[in-house]
C-alpha cells in the first residue's frame, strides 16, 4: 500500500507543536502542584474534541465534492497563510513562541488558582479549555485533510505519532524543548499547508493543474521563495532600523 507522505508530514507538522504546547502547559500545571488536575484536564479536554471530531468527519461526508473542495481549500489557506506570516516574522526577528518561554504559563495568560489542598476544579478546568483549544485546531485541520485526500490512515498515523512523541519530549526530554525548532516546523507546515489549500480550491473552481498532483510540489517550492524572499527583506528592514536607532542615539 503507497503512503501519501504529503498528507502524513501536513498532519505530523501540523498537530506537533499542537500536541507540544498543550503538553509545555500541563508539565508546568504539574510542576505548580497540580499534577492530577494536569493529567485530567488533558484527557477530558483532547477527548471532547476528539469525540465531536469524529461526529463532524461523518456528518461533512455529506458535502458534494466540488463544494468540499473549496470549503478545504479555504481552511487550509486561511490556517497556512496564518502560520506562515507568524513563522516568517519570527524568523526575521529571532522570536519563538510564547509557550517556549520560561513561564510558559504566563506567555499563554493563564492564572492558576492558590488552592493548595485537595482536587482543584478551576486548575482543572483551566487545563481543559487550553488542551480543548489547541485540540480544536488540530481537530479542523486533521478533518480537513483526511476527507479531502481520503488518507485517513496517514492523517490520523501521523497525529497519533506526533502526541506520542510530544508526551515523551516533555517527560524524558523537557530540559531540551527550548532547542526545538518551533518556527521551521511551524514554518513548514504553513507552506504545505496553503499548498494543499491552494491546489484544492484550485480543483473546486475546476482549474486543471499542470501535473496533475506533482503540481502540490510546485506550489510548495514557489511559497518556500517567498517566504524566503519575505525573511531576508524583514530582516534587512529590522537590522536597518538599529542601525538608524543607533546613529540617533549616538547624536
Amino acid at each position: 500500500m503507497s503512503i501519501n507522505w504529503e498528507i502524513a508530514i501536513a498532519a505530523g507538522s501540523s498537530s506537533s507543536l499542537e500536541f507540544l504546547e498543550i503538553a509545555t502547559i500541563a508539565y508546568a500545571i504539574a510542576q505548580s502542584g497540580y499534577r492530577r488536575e494536569a493529567i485530567l484536564g488533558c484527557i477530558v479536554g483532547i477527548t471532547t474534541i476528539a469525540i465531536a471530531a469524529i461526529l463532524m468527519g461523518t456528518s461533512l461526508q455529506v458535502i458534494p465534492l466540488h463544494w468540499f473542495q473549496l470549503i478545504t481549500g479555504a481552511i487550509l489557506l486561511w490556517f497556512g497563510w496564518g502560520w506562515v506570516k507568524k513563522s516568517v516574522q519570527r524568523q526575521a526577528t529571532g522570536r519563538r513562541a510564547g509557550w517556549l518561554d520560561e513561564d510558559p504559563l504566563a506567555a499563554e495568560g493563564i492564572a492558576l488558582d492558590s488552592q493548595k489542598q485537595g482536587f482543584s476544579t478551576l486548575n482543572f478546568l483551566v487545563m481543559a479549555k487550553s488542551a480543548a483549544l489547541e485540540a480544536i485546531e488540530i481537530a479542523i485541520i486533521i478533518i480537513t485533510l483526511g476527507l479531502a485526500s481520503n488518507a485517513w490512515y496517514e492523517a490520523l498515523g501521523a497525529t497519533g505519532l506526533a502526541l506520542v512523541i510530544s508526551i515523551l519530549i516533555i517527560l524524558v526530554l523537557h530540559s531540551y524543548l527550548l532547542k526545538v525548532p518551533d518556527v521551521s516546523i511551524k514554518l513548514g507546515a504553513g507552506l504545505l499547508l496553503s499548498a494543499l489549500g491552494t491546489f484544492w480550491l484550485g480543483e473546486g473552481l475546476g482549474w486543471n493543474w499542470l501535473f496533475g498532483d506533482w503540481a502540490i510540489l510546485g506550489l510548495v517550492g514557489l511559497y518556500s521563495l517567498i517566504a524566503i524572499a519575505s525573511i531576508f527583506w524583514l530582516k534587512r528592514n529590522v537590522n536597518l532600523q538599529a542601525v538608524d536607532g543607533s546613529t540617533a542615539s549616538n547624536h
